[in-house]
């Protein structure tokens, strides 16, 4: 399966994120690309309060030529969540709400917390997600190990100042659970917090497969195979020794 990194830095208007990432995915037919964190509006509650009832409209905006997922701000009765979404042709999926919402960014107080995983299919490889500040939660990833996940999409906003924890956090990530993680982080200054870039694809045996580093609005590809994670599961059988105290 071959993913497409697409990292971004978020303007102020929702359109003219929509219309970036229309006009940098053009041409490209029937791919997998992964868009950032809160990708159109980004962490200014004001503006996300503003437009929040319109993301998910906007969103069907994107070609149906691709497989596009990323996450937004999605209004859900009373309640505002970071959701994490699949458009696939015309169908539009809302797949996870996200659990671990960051105090740093004051996200507790804006947003509602999600309290379940689920589990989808592109390709036919098993996959999982998770939301940037989700990273540091290793129960999370574990929870996805013990369901034989082969992919874990992460859109992000990770703050520069915190990249280098970002890295081996995801790397940690891939290698004790086996899987290709996937991660797409924004870029540059957005509502005042400088972001770092670095999206990557980190294979299960801890290999960085691509990096965007800090370059704002360019794809990153590469090739996720099924046979390494076979492999590397067949020879370290950690899911045979894994004991839950």
């Amino acid at each position: 399966m071959q993913v497409n990194l697409l990292q971004i830095h978020v303007e102020e208007s929702p359109e003219a994120n929509i219309e970036k990432v229309i006009n940098l995915t053009k041409g490209i037919k029937n791919q997998l690309i992964i868009l950032p964190e809160l990708f159109t509006t980004g962490f200014n509650y004001d503006h996300v309060r503003k437009h929040v009832k319109s993301q998910p409209e906007l969103l069907k905006k994107l070609p149906v030529s691709n497989t596009y997922i990323g996450s937004i701000a999605r209004q859900v009765d009373n309640s505002i969540y970071n959701s994490f979404f699949v458009k696939k042709g015309d169908n539009l999926e809302f797949i996870y709400e996200k659990i671990h919402l960051f105090p740093l960014m004051d996200e507790h107080i804006h947003f509602k917390s999600g309290n379940n995983t689920k589990i989808f299919e592109i390709d036919n490889f098993k996959c999982g997600c998770a939301i940037c500040f989700d990273l540091r939660f290793p129960e999370l990833f574990r929870q996805y190990f013990l369901n034989s996940v082969e992919v874990v999409f992460i859109p992000m906003q990770w703050p520069h100042s915190r990249i280098k924890q970002m890295i081996p956090l995801a790397t940690a990530r891939a290698i004790e659970n086996q899987c290709y993680v996937v991660v797409c982080n924004a870029v540059g200054n957005i509502w005042g917090t400088y972001f770092g870039g670095n999206s990557m694809v980190i294979s299960p045996t801890g290999e960085l497969l691509v990096s965007a580093k800090e370059n704002a609005d360019k794809i990153y590809s590469t090739i996720l195979k099924k046979d390494v994670i076979n492999d590397f599961r067949q020879a370290m059988p950690i899911a045979k020794c894994l004991k839950l105290l």
